[in-house]
């Protein structure tokens, strides 16, 4: 009985061994599932989010780079627009607009490189310390066929010594500028080490834009070549280009950038860190450890960049404290497995205690997943989702994960038909990866997410259950949508830039290629809008810019493009056009509708368009030269008066070009002092004798005849040249008169023309006054005549204006009275002394009725008004007597004398010779 109930009893005991041990190693299997779970599930979403991130980063750097290519651009278009020609000033001005140490950090120097050919090195100098740079030398001098030195620089404050420096044919690694200048793109260079003001070293490139003469061939790069005056580059270092982009809270990222078209540690451009994308092998690594790594490719300027992301391994603690926890609990239940065995009074206590851990262990997992911010999910073939965190569930706007787990797996979708599609990825391939979905949330919002799922199946292959990770990426959708609207759109008016509208006008010409159709160009622009700029200020121009561009969009059909090309150019594209005539009664519906008066504030404003029109595939067959033509058109129809519209014609391009020739002569002619002033006395039909004395402008060309002020005036202004001659014939025109004053000569007022530009000036008054104290004149001594054009607004700021300049005490005379913006409120609001009646009056006034009508109520309304009327262009002793029976106080013209140099004019008046009345 004893030996039966021993063996008994060892037979038990090594049962309850054998139980304890199978116990023992369920848990540490069940243990084992959860772990790897746990690390894979928490690696999974630590891999998205770091992707995420990492793709920003690339966005970020991608658009800041495009930033950059702005700034350039900006900077083109500045010269673009005054012909190549940009003063000291006027770049100042510019790069303190840009605010570049603000909006712009990543750019460590913004700079101007004049193209000189050796020849042209001894002009280029005098030209540049004449314009405000007295100090500026070329460094190094060595002798070669041409240089490039840094002409103008921001910021100016601390970079003013690399003005004069010459890099061209130095071994600096810039040979960017060359392939920037035969490739006629934004170029980037090659990475290289960058010297900071305070000599520190900084890794990075440098970014070049080539300028070329307006109008130029650049077909290829020989021509190119020949058209090319300068470059606009700018120097990026790169730790400021990816400044404050990669160290997020709880990501320890290693950003690597590499140049995949160069070999060894030239290829380096950016590296943060010291991580690598190599796997790591370490046996800890492969147990509790994991790593993110990313990367992906992007072209900058021409240069093909490889972007690494990496960090270092990230010990998985919740994995470590879940297998800790599994050890902690496997220990316990299989010793009270073992005591259950052994002892049977003890069986109740170990299940209740096995069943509080385990409720334990539930807890803790539950706890783990429910503090990772992006939501986790299982699901089956056929019951749907079983698990769901409570990121999950707050992410789809529902109060409970039992609540979300409820809802049909389609509900979630925006689009039912992209859910199939996941499944069928799963179907196919197991698993798919960062797949981007929109999601609809519970109160029918929809949000996008990346969503990465796996297939977990049994040992026959067949899907038991699917896990998966989804991480709300719709604040980084909203920043990429505003990124693509500044980069493409007009900040302004909302209107498509100039990139968006060639990538439109391309679209619309090989679409009209496939079809046969045509397509036209039109080529807008506000007649005197730098008037409103400079009388009124920036403000209410960009308010009337924003009127017009409505006005824009209510004559325009939806297939058609409006695009703001800067200042108060727009280009239109009309899409699908029957003929020109078709195209030219929209043009006259816009020209109708901007030309209606627009209320801002105080102001009534009248703002007129002048158009011009190139046709597709008739005008050209190229962007380029489709959108040269509409601006040559452009130009043709402010030559032809403004306020009207112009198809273009081959003749234009000639025209365009001779233009362009002009201005360049005429900038030519400034230097040269090709300018001179002749005189033409204004006399008294009173008395006969001579009373005033009118400057009048003339331009001897180089090897031309003498040019009309018909002609080289309105190139003057619309190129901004008037501003400096203006202030040039000021000057001299008061120094001859005090000249002639100090030979004896009689003081006679000087009457000058003063352009709209020149008056609107605030300025204004006070570069006459010191004009007037410079050369001694007295200020009764002095006529400005000004058109009614430049009064245009009756403002505050025009009434200003006037009383400053009559507080001067010089004469104000309004000049071709009549043929303006003619109101009788000029004449009374503001103090004049005379009016000049336009010659296009007298010239018939003995012949035409209605000339004749207008000059004697012209007469009439000055003698009410107690103003002097002086007529223009008086060439026949009929026009005297008619308009000394009239009652006209004054005269001007050939009748009695052509213009005369200055020693004739003394002649005249040491003669003193009269008019015979």
């Amino acid at each position: 009985m004893g030996l039966r109930r021993a063996g008994r009893t060892v037979g038990s005991a090594r049962g309850s061994y054998v139980v304890a041990l199978a116990v023992l190693v369920v848990a540490l299997l069940l243990t084992a599932v959860i772990y790897r779970l746990t690390l894979n599930t928490e690696a999974g979403a630590h891999q998205a989010r770091f992707t995420l991130y990492a793709e920003e980063v690339v966005n970020t750097i991608d658009a800041r780079f495009a930033r950059y290519e702005a700034v350039l651009d900006s900077g083109a278009g500045l010269f673009i627009s005054n012909g190549g020609k940009v003063s000291r000033a006027e770049w100042q001005s510019f790069t303190d607009t840009m605010s570049l140490d603000s909006k712009y950090p990543g750019i460590s120097t913004f700079q101007y490189l004049a193209y000189v050919p050796a020849a042209d090195l001894p002009r280029f100098l005098a030209a540049t310390r004449a314009d405000g740079a007295p100090d500026f030398k070329l460094a190094p001098e060595e002798q070669h066929g041409f240089y490039c030195p840094i002409t103008f620089v921001a910021p100016q404050s601390t970079l003013k010594f690399l003005q004069g420096f010459n890099p061209c044919h130095l071994d600096l690694n810039l040979g960017v500028l060359y392939d920037a200048r035969d490739n006629g793109n934004l170029t980037l260079s090659e990475p290289l080490d960058l010297k900071d003001v305070d000599n520190k070293t900084h890794r990075g490139v440098v970014a070049a834009r080539p300028l070329y003469r307006k109008g130029a061939d650049v077909s290829g790069p020989a021509a190119r070549r020949a058209a090319l005056y300068g470059w606009l580059a700018e120097t990026l270092p790169m730790d400021r280009v990816v400044a404050n982009r990669v160290s997020p809270t709880g990501l320890d990222m290693d950003v690597r950038i590499v140049d995949t078209g160069l070999q060894g540690a030239q290829a380096l451009v950016y590296d943060n860190g010291e991580g690598s994308l190599e796997e790591d092998t370490h046996w800890w690594s492969r147990f509790a450890r994991y790593r993110s790594t990313y990367s992906t490719g992007i072209v900058v300027g021409g240069r093909h960049w490889r972007l690494e992301f990496s960090e270092q391994p990230t010990v998985a603690w919740i994995a470590v404290l879940i297998v800790l926890a599994g050890i902690m609990v496997s220990v316990p239940v299989t010793l009270l497995v073992l005591n259950l065995g052994l002892t049977r009074s003890r069986a109740l206590r170990l299940a209740e205690r096995m069943t509080e851990s385990l409720r334990e262990q539930e807890q803790m997992l539950s706890s783990i997943t429910g503090n990772i911010s992006d939501g986790i999910y299982r699901s089956t073939p056929d019951k749907g989702m079983i698990y769901a965190n409570e990121a999950l569930a707050r992410m789809f706007g529902y109060t409970s994960t039992a609540e979300l787990m409820n809802v049909a797996g389609p509900i979630l979708y925006a689009n039912p038909r992209r859910r199939q599609e996941l499944t069928q990825l799963l179907d196919d391939h197991g698993q798919y990866r960062n797949e981007e979905v929109e999601y609809q949330r519970k109160d029918g919002t929809r949000f996008y997410a990346i969503n990465s799922a796996n297939t977990v199946k049994d040992e026959n292959g067949e899907p038991i259950y699917f896990d998966g990770v989804i991480s709300d990426i719709t604040e980084r959708k909203r920043a990429e949508a505003q990124v693509y609207q500044l980069a493409h759109y007009d900040s302004l008016t909302g209107l498509p830039n100039r990139s968006l509208l060639r990538d439109r006008l391309g679209q619309a010409m090989n679409d009209a290629r496939r079809r046969g159709a045509k397509l036209a160009v039109m080529y807008l622009d506000l007649d005197r809008f730098k008037t409103v700029n400079d009388s009124l200020g920036h403000e209410t121009g960009d308010k009337l810019l924003k009127a017009v561009s409505m006005r824009l969009r209510e004559c325009m059909r939806d297939s058609d493009t409006i695009s703001r090309q800067g200042g108060d150019e727009f280009l239109l594209i009309l899409r699908d056009v029957s003929d020109a005539p078709a195209v030219a009664h929209v043009a006259e519906k816009i020209q109708e509708s901007v030309a209606k008066s627009v209320r801002i504030g105080e102001y009534e404003l009248h703002i007129t368009p002048s158009i011009g029109i190139s046709m597709f595939p008739d005008d050209a067959d190229d962007i380029d030269e489709l959108i040269r033509n509409a601006d040559a058109a452009m130009y043709h129809a402010k030559e032809r008066g403004r306020f009207n519209f112009q198809f273009f014609t081959p003749e234009m391009n000639i025209r365009a070009y001779e233009r362009l020739s002009l201005e360049g002569s005429l900038r030519h002619g400034i230097e040269r002092g090709e300018f001179h002033l002749n005189y033409q006395p204004q006399v008294d039909l009173r008395t006969g004798r001579i009373m005033g004395v009118e400057a009048l402008l003339r331009w001897n060309r180089a090897g031309y005849e003498s040019v009309p002020p018909s002609v080289f005036v309105p190139v003057l202004e619309s190129s901004g040249m008037i501003g400096h001659v203006g202030e040039w014939v000021l000057r001299e025109a008061c120094r001859q008169n005090r000249e002639w004053q100090n030979q004896g000569l009689p003081a006679l007022p000087m009457a000058v023309n003063l352009s709209a530009i020149q008056f609107n000036r605030r300025n204004m008054a006070d570069t006459i006054s010191a004009i007037l104290a410079e050369t001694g004149l007295a200020p009764n001594c002095l006529e400005l005549e000004f058109t009614e054009s430049a009064v245009m607004h009756d403002s505050r700021e025009v009434a200003n204006i006037i009383g400053r300049l009559d507080d001067l005490g010089v004469q104000l005379a309004l000049d071709d009275f009549g043929t303006g913006y003619s109101s009788l409120s000029y004449l009374r609001r503001f103090h004049l002394d005379k009016i000049k009646i336009d010659q296009s009056f007298v010239r018939d006034i003995d012949l035409d009725v209605d000339d004749a009508a207008i000059v004697t109520a012209i007469i009439g309304m000055a003698r009410n008004l107690k103003v002097m009327a002086v007529a223009e262009g008086v060439e026949t002793r009929a026009q005297c007597e008619f308009l000394r029976s009239h009652g006209c106080d004054g005269m001007q013209g050939y009748l009695f004398s052509k213009p005369l140099s200055a020693d004739d004019f003394a002649d005249l008046l040491k003669s003193g010779r009269t008019l015979t009345l």
